[in-house]
């Protein structure tokens, strides 16, 4: 009889220990995972939700755009970068909407060429094409140097020409010296007053120059910026110092350094979406004016 009483006990013992391991499993397998203590390196703050495709709209809530069916993302705190320059966080399905295009940058000493139009004349010398050299050119184009003649009238055919002379006298109203390119062997097809585009080669640029394609510049006539791509859809404009042009691309000197990567197409978005930011920004943090009669003590 006691041993069956024991038996009986030890069973016991062991259903309620199965019955606490059990349910110590079901209750921490429910319990959400320990939060990061305020304060901590990894917690990222959210300002505000928004639509990227909507510049200034802003939701103190996570949710779907009221906009079109896609989710609102969030504006985390800190995503301003040391330059004040705005951080914009864009959704993968954005970019590709967007047809966002971006080249990494490096150094290289692309040929100087400078494309310019005119309009073809005769004289006792020959065929010239008379073409207006802009500020971009007006450096270096010199007398002496090849060139290359399309007419349009004459689809697939180029011709063989040189620079001539250089007006040293400046166009004010078309901003803009007059160059005339001498057509070499030019043929009887060409008449005088045809259109032509004329393409100036000149001598390399420095092989140390940052270059990046000319459609990443984004121009206001008050700054010169490019996007720069951070990775994880993440943008950030920067303004930057440009120098020489040729052809398609554009020399920078400050701003962007080798390796990093700019936003070749999508930028005029992503640039103006980063200045909302920045304006909502700067409301936030300026200082409240203080009410009639509240004024600090004065010195």
């Amino acid at each position: 009889m006691k041993n069956k009483n024991l038996v009986i006990v030890i069973l016991g013992a062991i259903l309620v220990l199965v019955a606490a391991v059990e349910g110590w499993r079901l209750f921490t397998a429910g319990k959400k995972p320990a939060e990061s203590p305020a304060g901590s390196s990894t917690e990222r703050k959210v300002l505000y939700w928004t639509d990227p495709m909507t510049p200034g709209y802003r939701s103190d809530k996570p949710g779907k755009s009221p906009f079109m069916d896609m989710d609102l993302v969030p504006v985390y705190k800190g995503e301003t970068a040391v330059s004040g320059a705005q951080i914009v966080t864009v959704r993968a399905e954005i970019v590709n909407s967007l047809g966002v295009r971006t080249y990494q940058v490096t150094r290289g000493g692309l040929p100087r060429e400078l494309v310019a139009q005119g309009y073809l004349l005769h004289d006792n010398r020959g065929v010239h094409v008379l073409v207006d050299i802009f500020e971009r050119g007006a450096g270096w184009v010199r007398a002496g140097l090849p060139a290359v003649v399309r007419i349009p009238d004459a689809p697939g055919r180029t011709w063989d020409g040189v620079v001539e002379s250089v007006n040293a006298d400046v166009d004010f109203g078309a901003r803009s010296l007059k160059a005339r390119v001498l057509i070499k062997n030019p043929g009887a097809m060409l008449k005088p007053n045809l259109f032509a585009d004329v393409v100036i080669k000149g001598a390399a640029l420095d092989n140390q120059k940052i270059m990046v394609p000319r459609e990443a510049l984004i121009r206001t006539g008050r700054r010169t910026a490019v996007v720069l791509g951070l990775g994880a859809g993440r943008f950030q404009p920067v303004e930057v110092e440009a120098g020489e042009e040729s052809g398609d691309w554009i020399e920078i000197r400050t701003g962007v350094k080798q390796g990093d990567t700019v936003v070749v197409s999508g930028q005029f978005l992503i640039d103006s979406e980063a200045s909302v930011r920045a304006s909502f920004q700067r409301m936030e943090t300026k200082p409240a004016e203080p009410e009639p009669g509240q004024e600090g003590p004065k010195p």
